[in-house]
């Protein structure tokens, strides 16, 4: 048989052995929802990306879900309500464990592929006398909104600080809404933790020079001894145009997570696409630089078996549900 033939036969086999593993899944999953947070945040913008390849390259329609964040998104999760979503570690850690008022039973699900340090972000504009978290008594500060995983850090990082909800004038807003308040002067500061750079952050500097509050040496090594899935980070004095010189502080992994239930060779083809199509993901959002195999081992928290099958390839070994 001639090359030319020979290549044909392989590539219809190709094509078949991928229709094949695609049908394998199609009948048990009909779409792939996202679970995101809001439109201005990183991780609707990565549910953004991922959907757009699944829809792609899977053939599955997949979309992103607007969402409150987090702390929404594992409930979604948990009530088969999306089939996937961005969660942070310290809220898929409580998921996982359940017993807490935020999750009252274990949530059945696991990590799909390790995304980025989700970087704590303690924000006031430009001309602020605010220093320092001892500042905040008092002040209006946007912690987060309902449901959202940065509300539940808040309550974690005030509470290692001295201070609590009590000692701030708390409001409960969006990134999009924590935006206006501060060109409105409705409020003092914020304590958010996301990507950087952060395109809200960015958008609020069109009009406004904003600062980012450093914590102390010895604040970073408390917290991130205290808190072990919390590890140092630095905020480059670049991230902003506003920055005047590099920002001490600390930052919690990001996972996208899925339903136990999910197919074996979905997660497994769709962890393999994830990684493997990073440059495409690094155009959505910078922080998609993060996507790497060797940063599994960031991710404190059982992997889903596809997940783990596509790592082992890639000389990872990770813990399985």
């Amino acid at each position: 048989m001639k090359k030319s033939g020979i290549r044909k036969l392989v590539a219809i086999g190709g094509l078949l052995a991928f229709l094949f593993t695609g049908a394998a899944y199609a009948a048990e999953i009909r779409q792939i929802s996202i679970a995101g947070a809001g439109t201005a945040g990183t991780f609707y913008i990565m549910a953004s990306g991922f959907a757009d390849l699944f829809q792609k390259h899977l053939s599955i329609p997949s979309i992103p879900e607007v969402t409150a964040g987090a702390v929404e998104n594992a409930r979604l999760l948990n009530a088969g309500k999306v089939e996937m979503a961005v969660l942070q570690l310290d809220v898929m850690l409580d998921a996982l464990k359940g017993g807490s008022d935020t999750f009252k039973d274990p949530v059945k699900v696991s990590s799909i592929v390790p995304m980025y340090p989700n970087v704590v972000q303690f924000i006031a504009l430009k001309n602020s006398s605010i220093r320092s978290i001892a500042d905040l008594k008092g002040k209006k500060v946007s912690v987060g909104s309902p449901g959202s995983g940065i509300l539940a850090t808040n309550r974690i990082l005030l509470g290692a600080m001295g201070l609590s909800m009590d000692d701030i004038q708390p409001l409960y807003l969006s990134f999009v809404e924590t935006t206006d308040a501060f060109r409105d002067g409705q409020i003092d500061a914020a304590l958010v933790n996301t990507g950087t750079p952060a395109p809200w952050l960015v958008d609020l500097e069109t009009t406004h020079d904003i600062k980012l509050i450093p914590f102390s040496d010895a604040d970073v090594k408390k917290f991130t001894t205290d808190f072990p899935y919390f590890v140092p980070f630095t905020v480059a004095k670049n991230t902003y145009k506003s920055l005047e010189g590099d920002v001490n502080t600390f930052a919690l992994w990001i996972t996208l997570a899925g339903m136990d239930s999910l197919p074996e060779q979905l997660v497994y083809d769709a962890a393999k696409l994830i990684f493997e199509n990073v440059d495409t993901l690094k155009t959505v959002h910078p922080a998609a630089a993060y996507i790497l195999p060797e940063n599994a081992k960031n991710i404190t928290v059982p992997f889903h078996p596809g997940a783990v099958k596509y790592l082992k390839e890639k000389g990872i070994d990770v813990r399985s549900k």
